[in-house]
């Protein structure tokens, strides 16, 4: 096995202990390929492996990564500088070419890249000298800066699968298997900060109670959102974890089949959403560690509507609009349901607790509901393709309110976008345009606010709730920056320090 075999001969010292770092992540990613990744766990192994064009801050703000300046000439060109001497793992030096390249590959057709809409914008692309890019655009795009944070691979590179592809970023990729994990090692040639952890090890784990034993034992040493809210307290109980909670920006959501004969009525998602108690799963499974959503944008962002129509707890309404839609309860308080609904959630315990919770609430209004817990890379295949009824997601990293465009305009289902309800509203696919080209972020703001009072009212996806960031972590471990996004690129800037109680500190006897 991979990650066992990595970690032979660790009996005796803790891979801490020799200097490596060991992230546990929920799941595996579907892809680790900066033009074809959209899952949060490929994500978050590129924001250590890849370079970006630009990168976003803390704050979500614009900061040079590749390009080290760009210059807005007019609103339909951008000019990009890249820093002289970044490079490639495979050594090769980092060009205009490659930028080009990257973006190129996304905006062909062939190579069904799901991050094409978010580019579409572009007109041509213009390679003035090794280390200067032009961008052309069709017409002005509000969005143009903050999507090209993209990660930047050689000129010339292919698909490649589950086989890395080669990244300038602080750590390169030595071995990974879709199943087990990822081995990372320091990128010497990095053009930024050296990274001081030279190694780290990302496994993805699954079963909660596993990745949770593994922390304790020291075999990982750092999980972000990973840890259940019920194992918290004894997770606290050990002297050499740390627990660090943040505001989050990352917002869960249960969403419809809107081409379902049953969920296709608005009635009935709406009945859906007032028998779920969102109030008690928050209260009783998350533990208060998450604040209940009104929209995919959490409170706190700029484009954030507020006084949205609050969707409370109502399980008599429910009832009464199931019944107005037709589907009247067959025999009154007794076993037979109004009508059977799937629902597909991943394996991850915590997804599969708050499923069976959703399944009784339903059932006390005449839904009976089927839950089918998938393995990750089949339940996001499932529901990238349509193939399913109700599914929970959550939404990470969003970095602007053009998400609209990628999640409800009707020229977003799958592959071309993220509009895997297959809903259609020609009103909302005129604001979403006018909201991409509109400069003026009040006016942008306003577009928006109109955008989310129409997705209240028709409920293609009903928000639940936003996760606080949770960061369980060795004592030993100093300068990860927590995003509200679940961003990695700070895991570059850690150290290991001090010594955790009952071990020796690093190259003790």
């Amino acid at each position: 096995m991979f990650i066992s075999s990595t970690l032979a001969g660790c009996a005796a010292k803790l891979p801490i202990d020799e200097g490596t770092l060991v992230i546990a992540l929920p799941g595996a990613p579907t892809s680790i390929d900066p033009r074809l990744a959209t899952d949060a766990y490929g994500e978050q192994i590129l924001q250590m492996t890849h370079a970006f064009l630009i990168k976003r801050d803390a704050s979500g703000t614009p900061v040079p990564d590749l390009a080290e300046s760009w210059e807005e000439i007019s609103p339909t060109e951008i000019v990009f500088r890249l820093r002289k001497g970044a490079r490639f793992h495979n050594g090769r030096d980092v060009t205009s070419a490659d930028v080009r390249f990257t973006f190129e590959w996304i905006l062909d057709p062939k190579n069904l890249s799901p991050h094409r809409a978010t580019y579409a914008s572009i007109a041509r692309i213009a390679t003035t000298d090794p280390l200067t890019v032009v961008f052309h655009l069709k017409e002005p795009f509000a969005p143009f800066l903050i999507g090209m944070a993209r990660g930047i691979v050689p000129a010339g590179t292919g698909a490649r699968g589950y086989s890395p592809v080669p990244g300038a970023g602080p750590f390169k990729i030595d071995d990974f298997r879709p199943d087990e994990g990822a081995a990372l090692s320091r990128f010497d040639g990095y053009h930024g900060r050296s990274p001081a952890v030279a190694k780290v090890l990302v496994k993805f784990i699954p079963d909660s109670n596993v990745r949770f034993l593994e922390l304790k034992k020291g075999s990982v040493n750092f999980v972000l959102n990973g840890v259940d809210p019920d194992l918290l307290p004894a997770a606290m109980r050990n002297e050499n974890l740390a627990m660090e909670e943040a505001p989050g920006g990352n917002v869960s959501y249960l969403g419809f089949n809107l081409r379902d004969p049953v969920l296709s009525d608005a009635r009935v998602r709406r009945a859906v959403a007032l028998a779920i108690d969102r109030e008690t799963i928050v209260r009783a499974i998350w533990k208060g560690h998450a604040d209940l959503a009104d929209s995919i944008l959490a409170p706190g962002f700029w484009a954030h509507a507020e006084g949205l129509p609050p969707l409370r707890h109502d399980p008599a309404e429910a009832k009464r609009l199931l019944d107005q839609a037709g589907y009247r309860d067959p025999d009154g308080i007794g076993p037979k349901p109004r009508f059977t609904l799937i629902y597909k959630t991943s394996q991850n315990e915590l997804r599969r607790r708050i499923a069976a919770v959703i399944q009784e609430q339903l059932r006390q209004v005449g839904i009976a509901l089927t839950v089918q817990s998938l393995e990750w890379g089949t339940f996001f295949s499932d529901i990238k393709k349509g193939n399913f009824q109700l599914y929970s997601l959550t939404w990470v990293g969003i970095a602007d309110p053009d998400i609209f465009h990628y999640a409800f305009h009707s020229g977003q289902i799958p592959p071309e976008g993220a509009n895997r309800g297959r809903y259609a509203n020609q009103e909302l696919d005129r604001l979403v345009l006018e909201g991409r080209r509109e400069p003026s972020r009040p006016k942008r703001k306003e577009i928006y606010r109109k955008i989310q009072l129409l997705l209240a009212r028709d409920l293609p996806v009903l928000p639940l709730w936003v996760n606080r960031n949770m960061l369980v972590r060795d004592r030993r471990l100093e300068g990860f920056t927590i995003t509200p996004d679940e961003d990695y690129t700070s895991v570059k800037d850690m150290r290991i320090e001090g010594k955790v109680a009952g071990m020796p500190a690093k190259g003790a006897p």
